[in-house]
């Protein structure tokens, strides 16, 4: 990605730094060149998530990684423009940052971004612990992160009785941007005289020591938080057979191999069993689930080259930002995406539970598959279909097995490989973009 400069960079600017240079070496920002003295060049990340589809573990890694770059920063002489969960994306299941002209020398007492860090970070983890709002919803509503007014109210007089009360007290430090008069906080206000650099690092060091101590307090890592509907789903799926489950992994297995160190899509990957497969195979994963509890149990284990998103199969977003181009929206991104896709023990629930036609279902798998598509067909008389259609008075049968195979030959697969599973209701069938 090529970024154009209004002026030339200087010979002492952030990007010529040793600290740009350590930082590229870490990974901790994204790779770039300088092409000259107008001209800088990122490395393109293959896939980006929003922080509209992160799972609270998520956007608290984000977090972490901003302050920690902040702290290196104004120890080097810098200082962070922008600490907005935007300006980072995850690579193969670590946080980057990717603003690169974010930074400044450092001048001043005051971090002009202590108010957007604390809205885009700390204060929607405070509204997910405390009051049942998902981070990722949170950034739906708010762009740029929860206002501080809306997280007053939301948390009542229980806002004075933690860590957080300066946040909720309208110090300036943390929103100077914020309209109408503001009564300054005790160790917080930041409005004296620029000092000398040794004392402006003092105060810096204070204020990220009590930003990282509200941070901590709303580690999801040390909460389960409450369960949702399929955080447990691994353990509790008693429709399967063990039997059913070893036949199953040991096919998929044998499927992956040959999409090794390729694309994999896998939808409704709950808290990624069969993206963990793929992913030890070399593969490059994104697993999409709705139910946040799960995506989350799923994003603590081990998720190297897997990148987790939070979205529901039938309400895909479109895009963000201005005219909605800013930040393309997940069906875009997801289009001629993957090397093989994976629907698993998905169908029922896009068409009894949602009410997807099983053509559209198939047509959009189609639009995200460039090779090779992995779907699990059930059979009307599955236990799974039978409970669903009972519960919502559905009376229209489930389609039956080859029905649900010809609308994914109908949009342009072809079937490579079928294989039963020992209980006889479901089958896992290979398939193949038609040539």
């Amino acid at each position: 990605m090529m970024r154009e400069l209004r002026e030339p960079l200087g010979a002492h600017h952030f990007l010529r730094s040793d600290l740009a240079r350590r930082w590229r070496e870490r990974g901790d920002i994204v790779d770039f060149e300088i092409v000259d003295e107008r001209r800088v060049v990122a490395r393109r990340v293959p896939f980006i998530s929003l922080p509209t589809e992160w799972c609270d573990l998520q956007l608290f890694e984000a977090a972490e990684l901003t302050l920690r770059l902040q702290q290196e920063a104004v120890e080097a002489g810098y200082d962070l423009k922008d600490a907005s969960a935007w300006n980072v994306i995850f690579d193969d299941g670590r946080p980057v940052f990717c603003d690169l002209l974010s930074f400044d020398p450092l001048r001043e007492r005051r971090w002009w971004a202590a108010g957007q860090f604390a809205r885009h970070f700390i204060l929607p983890l405070l509204l997910s612990r405390q009051r049942g709002l998902r981070a990722h919803k949170a950034f739906q509503a708010w762009r740029d992160g929860v206002p501080h007014e809306v997280a007053r109210d939301m948390l009542g007089a229980s806002r004075f009785l933690g860590r957080y009360w300066p946040l909720m007290a309208g110090a300036s430090a943390l929103a100077p941007t914020a309209p109408g008069p503001v009564e300054p906080v005790t160790g917080w206000d930041s409005t004296a005289e620029d000092v000398n650099p040794a004392a402006i690092r003092r105060f810096r060091e204070g204020l990220n020591q009590s930003l990282s101590w509200m941070l901590r307090g709303v580690d999801p890592r040390r909460s389960a938080g409450p369960a949702t509907t399929w955080t447990h789903y691994t353990d509790e799926r008693g429709h399967y057979s063990e039997l059913d489950l070893e036949a199953k992994r040991t096919r998929l297995t044998q499927w992956l191999a040959m999409q090794a160190r390729g694309w994999v899509l896998d939808f409704g990957c709950n808290s990624g069993e069969f993206s963990r497969l793929a992913a030890a195979t070399g593969a490059r994963v994104i697993a999409v689930d709705a139910d946040h509890g799960a995506v989350q149990t799923g994003a603590k284990q081990d998720s190297v080259r897997i990148h987790w998103v939070v979205a529901p199969m039938d309400d895909l977003r479109g895009g963000y930002g201005w005219a909605g181009v800013e930040h393309a929206g997940l069906p875009e991104r997801l289009r001629n995406r993957a090397d093989m896709t994976l629907m698993l023990a998905l169908l029922h629930h896009l068409v009894i539970g949602a009410a997807i036609p099983l053509p559209m279902v198939a047509a959009f798998a189609a639009s995200c598959t460039r090779d090779a598509l992995v779907v699990e067909l059930i059979d009307p008389t599955d236990p799974q279909i039978v409970l669903m259609r009972a519960q919502r008075r559905r009376q229209d049968a489930f389609p039956a097995v080859e029905v649900q195979l010809q609308a994914f030959l109908d949009a342009g697969f072809v079937a490579q490989e079928r294989v039963s599973l020992p209980s006889g209701h479901r089958e896992l069938v290979l398939l193949r973009r038609a040539r």
